[in-house]
């Protein structure tokens, strides 16, 4: 091959390369590249906790009034691994690759106790049913999901039941019970943004459900 064959057989070659990139047949290795990124990403485990905190702890504690709370119970619909959408009035469905930490009942039970125990409300707070108690709280979660029906906005939907018991010798009495629901709107159905508002829904029904049991302990001991 003479010297002017091999001039023009690179500059071929360059040719074909400027016109490669203005046609960008070079694009389509990257675009694949960065579609497996994101099937890698959404087949990621994404795993939630529900976190509230009460901040400050009482000054004062009350004498002699150790609550025992029971495991919360969630409903059956509710009680699994996964983040739940409603998608119509009878349909849910639940989120692949989005789910609590731990057990929905263990998450809401630790900051049932968290919370009570800071109000002063009663002496002790705790969760070993070996141990003498004077009064007993059950909780129930009825409501837990990302509101995703095309006829409502992107809601966080939390609804709790709460029953304090005596307890004695003699056996448990009912003493106090409330129910209570709410709905935290959101920006979009999304298990992220669901978890942030039941986190901020259980601050609330937390902080209702701590003045209910003042008024109800004020009017025993006024």
């Amino acid at each position: 091959m003479n010297i002017k064959s091999v001039n023009r057989l690179i500059l071929s070659l360059i040719m074909l390369g400027l016109l490669s990139g203005c046609l960008g047949l070079g694009s389509v290795d990257l675009s694949m590249g960065l579609g497996a990124d994101d099937e890698e990403d959404d087949a990621r485990l994404h795993y939630y906790v529900i976190d509230v905190d009460r901040g400050a702890v009482a000054a004062q504690f009350a004498q002699d009034r150790v609550l025992r709370i029971m495991p919360v119970k969630v409903s059956p619909q509710f009680s699994g691994s996964h983040i739940m959408f409603k998608i119509a009035d009878n349909e849910y469905a639940t989120q692949d690759n989005h789910q609590f930490f731990s057990k929905p009942s263990e998450l809401f039970t630790y900051q049932l106790q968290r919370w009570l125990q800071k109000t002063g409300q009663f002496s002790q707070v705790i969760t070993d049913p070996n141990l003498p108690a004077d009064l007993v709280l059950e909780t129930s979660v009825t409501a837990l999901y990302g509101e995703q029906r095309e006829a409502f906005s992107p809601q966080s939907a939390l609804e709790m039941q709460f029953f304090l018991l005596s307890e004695s010798s003699e056996g448990s009495r009912a003493l106090f019970q409330t129910g209570l629901r709410i709905d935290i709107d959101i920006e979009k159905t999304t298990p992220a943004n669901v978890v942030k508002g039941w986190n901020l829904g259980l601050e609330e029904l937390l902080a209702t459900v701590e003045d209910d049991f003042s008024g109800y302990f004020s009017k025993r001991n006024p």
